[in-house]
């Protein structure tokens, strides 16, 4: 008969050659798992080749947080491309020790341990830190990594839309428009930038206009509607086009929150 723990067999079949036995291995760790394996959980985090095994892995460090804060912290430490699974975990946990940890690899060589990276600083949301992502508008040149800045910081909600605004009327005209996308992920807070927006749709830079005109669509501002009147019997085709089906799809919505008004 075994004379082992639970949590001792657990750790031991996460150290087998067999992934499945990982994985199961990993999943008790997850229930059995406690304070005291804090360290040995993220050595297993870090050591793991399976993709499967480190998301389960990466549940079960998260579990025991905050035990398992400091080791993570210390594991950033490296230079290898583990660092972003390390990242992940930390963004789960949400720990604002963990940014000012995370903010020297928003540049990292590694694409993916950057986008944690901006990950962690945006889910967290520490006050103070959006310009150091918002120094980064513009300048992705691989498609996925532009959205994935653009995710981040739409996490960052309000906080993020001051200098999301500023950065409409950024001299590169990249930047302008990577700050449009990001105000339109940001959803009913982008309200903060109305007037940049609003500049930014009767601008002579249609790109940006569309992206200002997408952002300002479901925002319920008196402004809004004024603006999109206006382009709407302007001389331009193209927005007179986008600006009414702007008012048409504005003027539906209110009537359905009129009606479930009703209802209540």
């Amino acid at each position: 008969m075994s004379t082992e723990t639970p949590l001792q067999e657990a750790l031991r079949a996460a150290l087998s050659p067999d992934p499945m036995v990982r994985q199961r291995g990993a999943l008790r760790l997850g229930t059995v798992a406690d304070a005291s394996v804090a360290g040995d959980l993220v050595a297993l985090l870090v050591s793991e080749p399976d993709p499967f095994v480190r998301e389960t892995l990466t549940w079960a460090v998260v579990r025991q947080a905050p035990a398992t804060v400091p080791p993570l912290l210390a594991a950033l430490a490296g230079e290898d491309e583990s660092r972003a699974q390390v990242l992940h975990a930390l963004s789960k946990i949400q720990d604002p020790q963990s940014v000012e940890h995370a903010l020297p690899l928003v540049r990292d060589p590694h694409p993916l341990v950057a986008a944690k990276a901006w990950w962690v600083v945006g889910r967290t949301a520490v006050p103070g830190t959006a310009p150091v992502l918002l120094d980064l508008l513009g300048r992705q040149r691989d498609e996925e990594q532009r959205r994935a800045l653009t995710r981040a910081l739409a996490q960052m909600g309000e906080v993020a839309v001051p200098g999301l605004a500023d950065a409409l009327a950024a001299e590169d005209p990249e930047v302008r428009r990577h700050a449009a996308e990001v105000l339109v992920a940001v959803g009913d807070p982008a309200v903060g930038a109305l007037e940049a927006l609003l500049a930014a749709a009767q601008g002579e830079d249609r790109e940006l206009a569309m992206l200002a005109l997408e952002a300002l669509g479901p925002l319920d501002a008196p402004e809004v509607d004024e603006v999109l009147l206006r382009l709407r019997d302007g001389g331009s085709r193209w927005l007179a086009t986008v600006a009414d089906w702007l008012i048409g799809d504005r003027a539906e919505r209110r009537a359905r929150q009129r009606d479930r008004a009703e209802r209540r």
